[in-house]
């Protein structure tokens, strides 16, 4: 179901927010495969996966590499 999508562009991002409402983790770690994110944009995604209390999506979140880390 996921579309190729250029990395941080609008609709892959609005694809991150879905699949993490949806508690759909083998989808979200597809999605986020390959992307590094900014540090807000991954807070942001970290609090919207909070308000859904699923701890495999915290942790995919978690492990996505971002801008300023070794590295990238």
């Amino acid at each position: 179901m996921s579309q190729t999508t250029s990395n941080n562009s609008i609709a892959n991002m609005a694809a991150v927010q879905t699949a993490i409402a949806n508690q759909d983790s083998a989808e979200l770690k597809q999605l986020l495969d390959g992307q590094t994110l900014d540090p807000l944009q991954k807070a942001y995604l970290k609090e919207l996966a909070d308000i859904g209390s699923d701890n495999q999506i915290l942790q995919i979140i978690d492990n996505a590499p971002e801008k300023g880390d070794a590295g990238t």
